[in-house]
């Protein structure tokens, strides 16, 4: 590329850029390499970890993690905090990040839609490290003449700029219900905190949040709240919930805002994830020594205690488990026959998913299909290819 007279004469820049690249690159990197050492436990003993934003409970919970697998083998971990579920999940993508802290986007990722939907992205090989289970409902006033889910056609329901992970779940709620944004009358909200003020001031009818958040028990403490049940054994309901999104279930609890005994939700795994190619031995140590550690760092934070191996997701929801925590889940009595089953028709799914969308990506570019038409084209493409 260079000529020899000028190669002779800059020997020293060219030098220099290439020892610059070297270091960076070496900066980035989060899997194990020559310079990376293993610990006796398995561990890399410099890992890059992808998370939510600084003071966010997410970003709270990964640091107490890390902290504590610091404190026991020496562990140096990055954390690169995000707002955005797109931008949690490039880290990981681009390999700069070995392991995420994620929403719904890794479950949005696997299938390619909403954000992912992009010729940018497309279904993700994606799985779950860890789940500890959170809840999600819809809360009314006291005072409310919404007695069940049933009742909201033409209620104003929130819709979180900037929030797919809500207000898909919002969308499932009401698809129990036999519901769409349709039926009911969408309002714009700008926080997803928020909703306990704007459902007190009457803003909205009802707020599609986690049972458990501090502004719903701000709420709560201003003329009271309730949240609308919803019937394990309506098969039915449940039916629609997972054709919106696969990874939601029925979940009770008690101690939510407003609760005074236990009350049926729904759950989903607040997932710790990663993609497929992560080596199976690292994610099993990882996992391994994130159980080992429990009693250091669960009482951090409140949520940690879900963090334990009694309380995590261990059935395969939306996504596949990582081999590297299936060794873990049969070590501990925590597989069986069904979950592989399960696991195994969601790789089989990723299989699928990605054979479409390189269907999609050879006849789009044939079509003369814009970027900005894209989305559209492989969402109606997806439905027909993908059963």
């Amino acid at each position: 590329m260079f000529g020899g007279n000028r190669m002779r004469k800059k020997p020293l820049k060219y030098f220099m850029v290439f020892l610059l690249l070297v270091i960076l690159a070496a900066g980035c990197s989060s899997e194990p390499t020559q310079s990376s050492k293993i610990d006796s436990s398995g561990l890399p003993h410099q890992m890059t970890w992808s998370v939510y934003d600084v003071g966010s409970g997410g970003y709270a919970e990964m640091s107490a993690i890390a902290n504590a697998l610091t404190d026991i083998h020496g562990s140096q971990i990055r954390m690169l905090p995000s707002a955005s579920g797109v931008g949690r999940m490039v880290p990981l993508k681009r390999e700069i990040a070995s392991v995420g802290k994620v929403g719904d986007e890794i479950q949005l990722a696997f299938e390619g839609t909403e954000e992912f939907a992009s010729r940018d992205w497309g279904p993700q090989d994606v799985r779950a490290f860890w789940a500890p289970i959170s809840q999600f409902g819809f809360a009314v006033r006291k005072n409310s003449d919404i007695q069940s889910i049933h009742d909201l056609k033409g209620k104003k329901i929130p819709v979180i700029a900037g929030n797919t992970s809500v207000n898909i779940k919002n969308e499932a709620l009401l698809a129990f219900a036999g519901l769409t944004w349709e039926d009911v009358k969408p309002v714009k909200i700008t926080s997803y905190s928020g909703q306990g003020d704007a459902l007190v001031q009457g803003q909205i009818d009802v707020a599609g949040i986690n049972p458990t958040a501090s502004s719903m028990f701000e709420a709560h403490s201003k003329g009271g709240i309730r949240w609308l049940e919803l019937d394990e054994d309506d098969t039915e309901g449940w039916e629609r919930v997972e054709a919106v999104a696969p990874w939601l279930f029925p979940y009770s609890l008690s101690n939510g805002a407003g609760m005074e005994s236990e009350m049926a939700v729904m759950g989903h795994g607040y997932l710790i994830g990663g993609y497929a190619k992560q080596d199976e031995e690292t994610v099993y140590a990882l996992i391994k020594e994130m159980d080992k550690s429990f009693n250091k760092y669960k009482d951090a934070m409140p949520n940690l205690a879900l963090y334990s191996k009694d309380e995590v997701l261990t059935e395969p929801k939306g996504i596949p488990f990582h081999d590297g925590v299936i060794k873990f889940f049969k070590e501990e009595g925590l597989w069986s026959d069904e979950k592989q089953a399960q696991n195994d028709r969601l790789i089989e799914r990723f299989d699928q998913l990605k054979s479409a969308w390189n269907q999609v990506l050879d006849e789009a570019d044939q079509e003369g299909i814009t970027d900005k038409e894209f989305k559209e084209y492989w969402l109606m493409k997806k439905e027909e290819l993908v059963k």
